[in-house]
């Protein structure tokens, strides 16, 4: 028997203004692409100019490529004003922006681990920091943080990696308190993703053969659960980070 998908709404998120970070590539780039399809006005805002080819590519009036580097605050405020003047206020923030470089504990330099905090833990303070006041003058808004299933398992070649993560959904649980009831903030921790990336870094083999499903995750895959939290059918669920990684960590 085959079973027929339901059509996405294209309408969905219409009205709607949307900043996703780290949008050049994989998951970021999906995640901005699927609210861009459904209506949305969508902020897209990497480090890289390949953001500037992947906005331009969807040849649309609503869609804005801008790079920035997120770790610094005046860059973030400056982001900030861009979208305020081509798009108005933003209603939703997905943090997606992140860096996985697999290195053995005794190997992780002090810059290393600098780095990956920054990158991972940082940007999710400062971008949502610096948008609230947004959100709450609307008195509507989302917020959805990518955190990862490596937040609640231990590897041993990625201590600097886990602890951002796992920062990540502790940052999403008191911005939740702090921003509600208007604003819901969630997150979703993934498994392993099928992008260009994980494929080049020679893990991710190894972590398909440990996965209940027998596979990694496409991009996709996540950006559904990433698009219903930023969804108004999302009405109660706050403070929540949604593990999505075929049961990698099933008790």
């Amino acid at each position: 028997m085959t079973l027929k998908m339901k059509s996405k709404d294209s309408h969905e998120f219409e009205g709607r203004v949307v900043l996703v970070t780290g949008a050049a590539t994989g998951l970021g780039s999906t995640i901005a692409q699927e609210f861009h399809a459904r209506g949305a006005l969508t902020a897209m805002v990497d480090q890289s100019n390949e953001v500037k080819e992947k906005a331009s590519a969807l040849g649309s009036s609503r869609v804005l490529g801008l790079t920035a580097d997120l770790t610094v605050r005046k860059e973030v405020e400056a982001v900030r004003e861009e979208i305020l003047l081509a798009c108005g206020p933003i209603d939703t923030v997905v943090n997606n922006v992140g860096k996985y470089t697999p290195v053995a504990i005794s190997d992780i330099t002090e810059d290393e681990f600098d780095d990956l905090i920054a990158i991972n833990l940082k940007t999710v303070f400062l971008v949502t920091q610096c948008f609230m006041k947004d959100l709450l003058e609307r008195e509507f808004g989302r917020v959805v943080n990518i955190a990862s299933s490596d937040a609640y398992i231990p590897k041993v070649t990625n201590a600097h990696y886990a602890a951002a993560k796992a920062g990540v959904v502790s940052l999403t649980k008191t911005f939740a308190a702090e921003l509600a009831p208007h604003v819901l903030v969630n997150g979703v921790s993934p498994g392993p993703i099928s992008t260009e990336t994980a494929q080049s870094q020679g893990w991710l083999q190894n972590a398909i053969k440990k996965n209940p499903l027998g596979r990694a995750a496409e991009p996709s895959d996540i950006a559904e659960v990433v698009l219903f939290l930023a969804s108004e059918k999302n009405r109660f669920i706050n403070g929540e980070t949604v593990i999505v990684n075929g049961g990698a960590t099933m008790v």
